[in-house]
């Protein structure tokens, strides 16, 4: 049986149905176009979005007299070692308070301290300049709803058009302008072919590619890959954030910087403070500094049984916990320390954009975790939540405003094989079983590549790093691909597992080409 090939044309195509999606496509709707989304997953409830803190950073009015947006841009600089677009930071810190107001229009709420929002520290800031989204959810894991829920309802009642549990394997591009996408329906055997005039790419990080992870499952590097095989320009991909203090026990949970403004402390396995050996601001440090020292301390030996360190409560009041932290509190149940550890949490780099978030390649827009610029060398905690709305914003509106009306033509089965060929190798046609599973002989395989490949990206291109390690890494990234092309391809089920493990192959070589490059 044949897969079923549908042609869909729209004015702008927004690939991601997270907080940086989202607020493209609520934006773009409102510059009059026909807008579409299409999402791996539900829109607003799936991605890491959902699973985020909820922290922002902004320069609030009223809060604190004694903040600046000029303060703010040093602190995001700094915290890059100054590899950051200064052009982008500016953009960052000036409209960081138009994004919340923005939020507050669309329906999502603050944590708030009497009539004004409730604003706290967090570490890398010199200033208290972080406020947090209320959660919808009963779950902690699940706080991010509260960001993506009232943005996915709002695009939704604007008329933009929700595709989900749709993975787009390629950009389309004519002439040197990307025009469109192919996508892979996850629920049936449906091969998707997206005409549009704009594309925006907003569908997150990279998190999938390693064993330790704060994201979710389904966030594999598809952006990076897909606009890497457009031909789009990348930067800073070697620039991988792993935050310090993840629990080692479940329920796993990401315990925020900010309580260490708080009083928290980090202690080692002997019950040492130890953050006052690696930074003067201790444990006021910037996340990459704590994850370093933590990934040290239990390296040499001064760990917890489990392979982890402490952050102890003990110093931060109750009334503090249960008011700012009620997730943290919960799981302590009594207790006054958590254990954690390290683990892959944001890729810094990503597709190169200027100020409009355009890619060197024409028609195409990034926004999000999915572009580079911002951050530099590593992200300050509550910046990545303001990149995305402050970003998603501009790349809708600039991919509306700059829309040119190009419409393609309807392209055929056998054009899209081998165009898939084309791009991927291996591939065996349309003529594929529809089965949504992987064939019997191939289903272990499937398993066993990907978690090869995270345990490789885990080893190598973890916080600490040698050049021996990345070209051991580029061997195994050599052999996993090798492994890919022979794997056999008899139903549906196997073409997704194929171009999703393509993707990761490809986005793992760009962030260890770039490894390589810095340390030589």
């Amino acid at each position: 049986m044949l897969m079923l090939i549908r042609q869909i044309t729209t004015d702008i195509l927004i690939i991601g149905g997270g907080l940086a999606g989202l607020s493209a496509a609520v934006e773009a709707a409102g510059t009059g176009h026909k807008v579409t989304l299409v999402s791996k997953g539900k829109a607003g409830r799936s991605g890491n979005t959902v699973i985020t803190q909820n922290n922002m950073s902004v320069v609030w009015d009223g809060l604190r007299t004694d903040d600046s947006v000029e303060r703010y841009i040093e602190d995001t600089m700094a915290g890059g070692a100054n590899l950051n677009d200064r052009a982008l930071v500016q953009i960052l810190a000036s409209e960081a308070a138009e994004a919340i107001s923005w939020l507050m229009e669309q329906g999502v709420e603050f944590q708030k301290d009497k009539d004004d929002l409730l604003i706290k520290g967090s570490p890398g800031h010199s200033r208290f300049r972080t406020v947090r989204a209320v959660g919808v959810s009963k779950s902690n894991r699940t706080l991010g709803l509260g960001l993506s829920v009232p943005l996915a309802d709002r695009a939704k009642g604007l008329g933009v058009e929700l595709m989900e549990n749709v993975i787009i394997v390629s950009l389309l591009v004519d002439i040197g302008r990307v025009c469109g996408a192919i996508g892979l329906d996850k629920k049936e055997a449906i091969v998707y072919i997206l005409h549009a005039d704009s594309v925006v790419l907003a569908g997150g990080g990279a998190g999938g590619l390693f064993e330790l992870t704060t994201n979710t499952s389904d966030v594999c590097g598809d952006s990076f890959a897909l606009g890497y095989l457009a031909g789009a320009t990348t930067r800073d991909m070697e620039f991988i954030q792993f935050h310090p203090t993840v629990t080692v026990a479940t329920p796993r949970l990401v315990i925020s910087t900010a309580p260490f403004a708080d009083g928290a402390v980090l202690r080692n396995g002997l019950g040492e403070a130890y953050m006052g050996r690696y930074s003067h601001q201790a444990d006021m440090a910037n996340r990459d500094v704590m994850a370093r020292a933590n990934f040290e301390e239990i390296l040499r030996g001064r760990g917890t049984d489990r392979g982890g360190v402490y952050v102890d409560f003990s110093n931060v009041a109750q009334e503090v916990m249960i008011k700012n932290y009620p997730d943290i509190w919960t799981v302590l149940q009594g207790a006054t320390k958590i254990e954690v550890a390290p683990a892959q949490h944001f890729i810094n780099g990503g597709i190169a954009i200027d100020p409009k978030c355009r890619s060197s390649i024409p028609g195409l827009w990034v926004c999000g975790e999915a572009a580079g610029g911002v951050h530099g060398a590593n992200r300050l905690a509550g910046n990545a939540l303001t990149e995305a709305v402050v970003f998603g914003r501009r790349a809708g509106r600039w991919a509306g405003t700059e829309s040119e009306g190009r419409k393609m033509g309807t392209w055929s089965g056998r054009f899209i094989g081998e165009f898939l060929e084309a791009k991927f190798g291996g591939w065996s046609g349309p003529e594929l079983s529809p089965n949504l599973s992987p064939n019997l002989e191939a289903a272990a395989s499937w398993k066993e590549v990907k978690l090869d490949l995270k345990r490789s990206m885990g080893l190598h291109l973890g916080v600490i790093r040698s050049d021996k390690g990345l070209q051991q890494a580029k061997a195994d990234l050599m052999s996993i691909e090798e492994r890919l092309n022979l794997m056999p391809l008899r139903t549906y089920g196997d073409l997704l597992h194929y171009c999703e493990q393509k993707m990761m192959v490809i986005a793992a070589n760009l962030m260890v080409d770039a490894a390589l490059q810095r340390c030589n």
